[in-house]
């Protein structure tokens, strides 16, 4: 599975790829109408699973993106009924009225985009081949819709997370009894990914008595360790009962300070006992590569690590081959691919 196409795309369905796109928003430019579908198949799926979902009405999108949403949903619906040769063709007057409420109120379009629940879909690696909605596990975020808000970009879940999280699903069982520190854990998509799949793998195990090994997200924001905790803790996410999962602040530069064996992160490395260290776009600006790669350095320094993965998203080939170099020269153990 990738997870990069599958959380909102996907190869199943047109139906589901729908709701998944409406669940992420995803602009409806970028969505595709399922037109191969009858309006009465269209019109029932977006009534019950998209309008009237538990879930996406606890966890709704933004009214912004909704009012958007509706808008190119209804033109859709009209066209078809329009073209249809179903005699009982007609939208629900639910629809409109939801479109009308939304349109009533004063959102401004041309402000900064509203922090939104956002719900991702993904199936865990034994359950690849169904495109049945009830066979996919879902991941639901409040997150940022600006690039940098409140001078961090850890508040919204990129690209590279998708990628890392789609290797992690491939690999669960390298993750599945391991302690995972990430570093810069961001809004808290990879920690809700790793929890539920120790969990996952301790419920499949003959005895469920075993502890499940500890997930330890790090960031250097206050801010963005709140808001993660807070994303981790949605009684919607299955993270939300695991009970070995710790939130704490951690800044690369500490690993600078002398002596190297007592500074802030070697201490907190050390009681860690991590087994795989992971992180997802935290390679973005050249200032922070030496800390970042002196962290990972004394994290692979000890025993239990077994690893290091960082997905990376390449916006700047300059700081991508920056990393490169100074992984290479502080360590023969990184391997770039």
């Amino acid at each position: 599975m990738t997870f990069t196409s599958d959380v909102c795309f996907g190869n199943d369905n047109g139906l589901l790829t729908l709701l998944k796109g409406y669940s992420a928003l995803i602009p409806p430019l970028h969505l595709k109408f399922p037109v191969q579908y009858s309006f009465t198949q269209v019109h029932t799926f977006l009534l019950h699973q998209v309008l009237f979902d538990q879930h996406l009405e606890q966890y709704a999108p933004s009214e912004r993106y909704q009012q958007s949403f509706w808008k190119w949903a209804i033109e859709h619906l009209e066209r078809m009924d329009k073209d249809s040769d179903e005699e009982d063709g007609e939208i629900d007057t639910r629809i409109y009225e939801r479109y009308l409420s939304l349109i009533s109120r004063s959102i401004d379009p041309s402000g900064p985009p509203p922090d939104s629940y956002m719900t991702y879909y993904w199936k865990p690696s034994s359950s690849l081949g169904s495109a049945n909605q009830n066979s996919y596990e879902t991941i639901t975020l409040l997150e940022s819709r600006t690039t940098i808000e409140s001078g961090t970009t850890g508040l919204r879940t990129w690209y590279a997370s998708f990628v890392l999280a789609s290797y992690l699903i491939a690999n669960a069982e390298t993750i599945c009894d391991q302690t995972v520190l990430e570093l810069g854990c961001g809004s808290g998509f990879l920690g809700i990914i790793v929890a539920t799949i120790q969990q996952t793998f301790n419920k499949r195990r003959q005895s469920h008595h075993q502890p499940l090994p500890a997930v330890l997200l790090t960031d250097v924001n206050a801010g963005v360790l709140s808001r993660c905790r807070d994303n981790i803790r949605l009684r919607c996410n299955q993270s939300s009962t695991h009970p070995n999962i710790t939130f704490s602040t951690l800044d690369w530069f500490d690993a600078f300070s002398l002596p190297l064996g007592e500074n802030a992160v070697t201490t907190f490395l050390s009681k860690a006992g991590a087994g795989i260290v992971i992180g997802a776009d935290i390679v973005f600006d050249p200032i922070l590569v030496p800390p970042l790669v002196a962290t990972l350095c004394l994290a692979l320094s000890f025993e239990s690590t077994r690893m290091a993965v960082v997905a990376i998203t390449v916006r700047n080939e300059q700081t991508l081959a920056y990393f490169v170099s100074e992984a290479g020269e502080q360590s023969s153990t990184f391997v770039v691919w």
